[in-house]
């Protein structure tokens, strides 16, 4: 694997076009389009302040930068460099912007979730959706299928409703229905395969319902036990629309099936004690110098804890050059120690807090917050199970899996990338000019006949180039 020389970047701001010719990055108030194979500058497009955020219109023509504290949006054309246009959303402020599926609408929500404003580029009209409810990541999904949104609202009789918009058609609303079933929706997903869309209540209760285009009921789950249960943290559909997970608050993943939307096996948690034996793989990451001696000969022996490992171990060795890692096979028995959640602060670390699915939808890698440094990966055929299990030396910040291959790379804020597949797992240093280069987010680019990464930290990113044919 080949990597480039540092780039300086603002707040983790570099995006690859979807087309994967291009590689964007914000460099305090600039804009630079670099080609993405080549890193030859393309163009560099000066804003009026500092850029807090990049986003590539999906068509690749375009790319606009969100000013947020200047609450305006400037938006630049790759094919006339000349063109630019700017949106000032004034007084009402600027908290969110996104493009829409067809690259020629801009949407721009207001602080407070006020409103949603619509920005034709092409008529130039302007038009406001009401009653936007403020979600994480976003009130409002996009149908992959189809020209449709759908948006959550918050009514003045606090009643939560969701209305289907066709962009299409001068954003014609094409339907409208009250939530009735759930008191305060926190989440919405449409279906990848399907014109279905998943809800879920808030962190407190848990209970999902599934909605057809037109309103209709399809199913409502809730736990089957009598205890109160804390409600639902992430939801991910697998890319073939076929499954669904669900992870909670209280550390269970739940599968459901597009079929019925109901589950197709009993919630499950991540074990606690590892075996070899199990029928797992257990890959351990453990530091070694250049001549393969290990950091600490008496790792083997000693029972793994998440919460011995913290980000200050990289400043213990970060002046080490010689210090590398590797992922040995582990053969014995492993008692993990949870680490214990503050309740007394808000937004406590608890419960499911990643799950992903491979391209081809064969595997899922979920992550437990009371343990962070662990990466479970489940195989679907012939039936599901538990595969692999990573542990790594430091909490994993990120993980991603490559868009066109069941291959999966994770970073932990230090300079190595780590690289599993079915094949085999490997560590790879950064060379020794970027070896203060922390990665904490990982984006791929796969459109090219040349598979790229971009390894990407606070205040800069480099780019890896890997190599197809190779094998881990």
């Amino acid at each position: 694997m080949n990597f480039t020389e540092l780039f300086k970047v603002t707040s983790y701001q570099c995006s690859f076009s979807p087309d994967g010719q291009y590689s964007a990055s914000a460099n305090q108030y600039r804009l630079i389009i670099r080609a993405s194979t080549t890193l030859e500058i393309i163009n560099v497009f000066a804003c009026i302040d500092v850029i807090d955020i990049i986003e590539w219109s999906p068509d690749s023509h375009f790319i606009l930068a969100g000013l947020l504290k200047r609450s305006a949006i400037q938006v630049f054309s790759l094919d006339n460099p000349d063109w630019k246009c700017k949106i000032d959303e004034g007084s009402a402020g600027l908290c969110q912007v996104h493009w829409t599926p067809d690259s020629r609408h801009i949407l721009t929500t207001a602080q407070f979730h006020l409103r949603i404003t619509v920005w034709s580029l092409t008529s130039k009209n302007v038009s406001y959706i009401k009653y936007p409810k403020k979600l994480s990541p976003s009130c409002y999904t996009f149908h992959s299928l189809k020209p449709y949104m759908a948006l959550v609202e918050r009514r003045n009789d606090s009643t939560d409703h969701v209305s289907i918009f066709n962009y299409a058609s001068n954003w014609s609303m094409v339907t409208h229905f009250q939530v009735s079933e759930l008191e305060d929706l926190q989440g919405i997903q449409w279906s990848p395969s399907d014109d279905v869309l998943c809800l879920w209540e808030n962190c407190y209760e848990y209970k999902i319902v599934f909605y057809t285009l037109d309103g209709q009921l399809l199913n409502m789950y809730k736990p089957e036990n009598e205890h109160f249960s804390l409600g639902v943290r992430c939801v991910r559909w697998s890319p073939t629309g076929q499954v669904m997970a669900v992870g909670d608050y209280e550390e269970n993943i739940t599968i459901f099936s597009y079929l019925t939307y109901k589950k197709i096996r009993q919630p499950f948690q991540h074990p606690q004690r590892l075996s070899s034996t199990n029928g797992y793989t257990i890959l351990k990451e453990e530091e070694c110098d250049m001549n393969n001696e290990k950091s600490d000969e008496k790792s083997q022996s000693k029972p793994y804890s998440s919460s011995a490992y913290s980000s200050s171990l990289l400043s213990d060795h970060e002046s080490k050059s010689c210090v590398e890692s590797k992922y040995i096979i582990y053969n014995g028995t492993l008692k993990i120690a949870p680490i214990k959640p503050n309740l007394d602060r808000a937004n406590p670390r608890l419960g499911i807090s990643s799950i992903e699915f491979s391209s081809s939808g064969r595997y899922m890698s979920t992550i437990n917050d009371t343990m962070p440094n662990l990466l479970f990966i489940f195989d679907f055929k012939p039936k599901f199970h538990l595969a692999f299990v990573l542990i790594q030396l430091q909490p994993i910040r990120c993980v991603r899996w490559e868009p066109k291959r069941d291959r999966l790379t994770l970073c932990t804020h230090n300079n190595r990338l780590y690289i599993w597949s079915s094949e085999g797992a490997s560590c790879i240093n950064l060379p020794s000019e970027s070896s203060k280069h922390n990665i904490d987010e990982i984006k791929w680019n796969n459109h090219n006949s040349i598979s790229s990464v971009a390894l990407i930290g606070q205040n800069s990113m480099c780019l890896g180039f890997v190599d197809l044919n190779s094998d881990l």
